[in-house]
């Protein structure tokens, strides 16, 4: 269940449950605890009739009168409940236990002798009929020679429990419903709301390569939604570039790999014809082109080597100053060569972590890069003191403006003619640049005011 609308459904429908539990439940005791106020209203009413009934000043001994007998205090209480329609029970008690006077209504039944615990407070009981009823016990006191009766008054529950199971019933109708009618409103809002969701996934599915040109609308959607539609449209963006990338990188490869070829076929086809007009730099014609083509079939397979190595990068402490002199000395000729003066500013207890492959790919092709391109009798730097990065190349670059900055590490990219040969295809920066992304470093270029060009490598 990993669908926002299962989530929420296996969430809120259950909350509403419960939540419509406790709300019955309130208002069930709430009434259940109004109704027992009510009869035990009528039955302090009772109570204090008899007390009253029970305590009318009668003349005194001397002048006539008798102190209230228990027969008095039995047809007293009696008078009370005459009434054919009242709903109260009464039972009285002497002292010994014995009943002195019981409503006609009781009939057969009996009531308990009130407890102790029970005696001033209300309370609910059942009759041997199974009838429930609301009690309420307490004590007369007559006199100090006559003494004390207990009283017990109780009134019929069976109208409180016939209104309690009709509110039952209806809280729990009322409930269903409204859980039921909750949980439709929240199937509709959250189909409702996930709408642009729904909405966002059609339109992704219709990207091709043809529409990357093509962005999401955010026109109508939720405020919570609009970030990742800015990310997917910047995503989509990314991948148009990329893509156009890819397109001219195969149209640049395909220039490559033709010029070379027709060069062969064309020599080998007058070779063939002519065999007797041939000479020894049609066939070195014929070997330089595929020198040209291997270099940059191995150039493009170091290329993919690299950028598909993953976890196989082993890192280790590697010594910087030692891999670039190695990489000087590898182009200690050409250095001769053009006349190129080697600035060097080394740090030789400089250790870093890193895989000493890779990172002899790089500073290689960007120390060939410096020397190859570098006006002649020019100078370039190296310096690997800088606390910015791990290590700076500049060389001056007079042909170069900010333009190319963003392309020079496009596969096959050369700025002008003076950057073809048999030698350089124009992958050497592409594979420094994706050595670099591998092993979690760093390359950028700047060209500054005195258009040297400087490439910087550094930690992420």
């Amino acid at each position: 269940m990993k669908s926002i609308r299962s989530q929420l459904l296996f969430w809120l429908v259950p909350s509403f449950i419960v939540i419509a539990i406790l709300a019955g439940a309130t208002l069930y005791f709430s009434e259940k605890r109004r109704l027992n106020g009510s009869l035990d209203n009528e039955l302090n009413k009772l109570a204090r009739s008899v007390q009253l009934a029970n305590r009318m000043p009668i003349p005194p001994r001397r002048f006539g009168g008798n102190m209230r007998t228990p027969k008095e205090i039995a047809e007293n209480t009696r008078r009370l409940l005459n009434d054919e329609n009242n709903s109260f029970y009464l039972q009285a008690w002497d002292e010994d236990g014995a009943t002195v006077s019981k409503s006609e209504n009781l009939a057969e039944y009996q009531f308990s002798y009130p407890s102790e615990q029970h005696r001033q407070r209300h309370y609910n009981s059942q009759l041997a009929s199974g009838e429930y009823i609301r009690m309420h016990s307490f004590i007369v006191r007559l006199g100090p020679r006559v003494g004390e009766i207990s009283v017990s008054v109780a009134i019929s529950k069976t109208e409180t429990n016939k209104q309690l199971a009709i509110l039952t019933y209806k809280l729990i109708i009322g409930g269903i419903f409204f859980c039921c009618l909750l949980s439709l409103i929240l199937v509709f809002t959250i189909r409702r709301t996930l709408a642009p969701i729904q909405y966002l996934s059609e339109k992704v599915a219709e990207v091709e390569a043809g529409s990357l040109h093509n962005r999401l609308n955010v026109e109508g959607v939720p405020t919570e939604i609009n970030p990742l539609i800015s990310r997917l449209n910047q995503l989509l963006a990314r991948l148009e570039k990329s893509f156009e990338r890819e397109c001219q990188f195969n149209n640049d490869l395909a220039h490559e790999l033709r010029t070379p070829l027709a060069a062969i076929r064309a020599t080998s086809e007058v070779a063939m014809k002519w065999p007797e007009q041939s000479s020894v730099d049609d066939y070195r014609y014929i070997a330089e082109s595929s020198s040209q083509l291997q270099n940059t079939i191995d150039s493009l397979l170091s290329l993919a080597r690299i950028e598909n190595s993953g976890s196989e990068i082993l890192i280790e402490k590697v010594n910087i100053s030692t891999i670039i002199e190695e990489c000087i000395a590898l182009q200690s000729s050409l250095v001769k060569e053009r006349g190129i003066e080697v600035a060097l500013s080394l740090n030789e207890q400089y250790l870093i972590e890193s895989n000493p492959h890779l990172l002899r790919i790089i500073i290689s092709n960007l120390i060939s890069n410096a020397v190859e391109y570098a006006p002649e009798n020019s100078e370039v730097i190296i310096d690997c003191k800088d606390n910015r990065s791990i290590l700076t190349i500049a060389n001056l670059a007079p042909n170069l403006d900010e333009s190319d900055l963003s392309t020079i590490f496009d596969r096959l990219w050369r700025k002008d003619s003076s950057r073809t040969g048999t030698n350089h295809v124009g992958l050497g920066l592409s594979i420094a640049h994706s050595a670099a992304t591998a092993i979690s470093l760093k390359l950028t270029v700047e060209l500054d005011d005195k258009q040297m060009l400087i490439m910087s490598l550094a930690k992420e």
